[in-house]
């Protein structure tokens, strides 16, 4: 049976601004390189080992251990996760499935952007797009572990 949920308590009055997505990979160099050399997403913070007990009892995993990174750019951050204790477990992402599905960058040029991420070595799953009678012009590229990287490029 479904939780009912109430509909008149919010939060919305306390949030100041939406802060970060968070990642976790097996391969965190090469996640870290992707959003700082490709997407061009400065180191904030970093921490090997991190391992305080209250990061633990926080994410319901007592006694975890991570390397983690907080990378920003523009005002928008990417956490990322490699767990050194518990493991992760690989697991596959089909857009249908249910929960986060993708990342989104906008861009000036989606065709530009495809060109140099293909180029990097990284998969597109195809050609930049033409959504809503050209308004919006997606392409989505398969970056680290999987995770759907978007590039979208909105026209008026």
């Amino acid at each position: 049976m479904a939780v009912k949920r109430r509909t008149d308590v919010s939060v919305a009055d306390l949030i100041v601004t939406p802060h970060h997505t968070a990642l976790s990979v097996q391969d965190y160099d090469t996640a870290k390189a992707f959003f700082v050399s490709m997407l061009g997403f400065r180191v904030e913070n970093e921490m090997k080992n991190r391992g305080e007990p209250a990061l633990g009892v926080t994410v319901g995993m007592p006694g975890a251990c991570c390397d983690w990174a907080m990378l920003e750019r523009q005002g928008h951050r990417i956490e990322l996760f490699k767990w050194l204790e518990p493991e992760g477990r690989p697991h596959g992402r089909y857009q249908a499935d249910i929960g986060y599905t993708h990342i989104c960058m906008q861009v000036s040029d989606v065709t530009e952007a495809w060109r140099r991420v293909t180029a990097a070595g990284w998969e597109a799953v195809s050609e930049p797009q033409s959504l809503r009678g050209g308004a919006a012009r997606p392409v989505y590229i398969i970056g680290p572990e999987g995770c759907i990287v978007e590039f979208l490029e909105l026209r008026k």
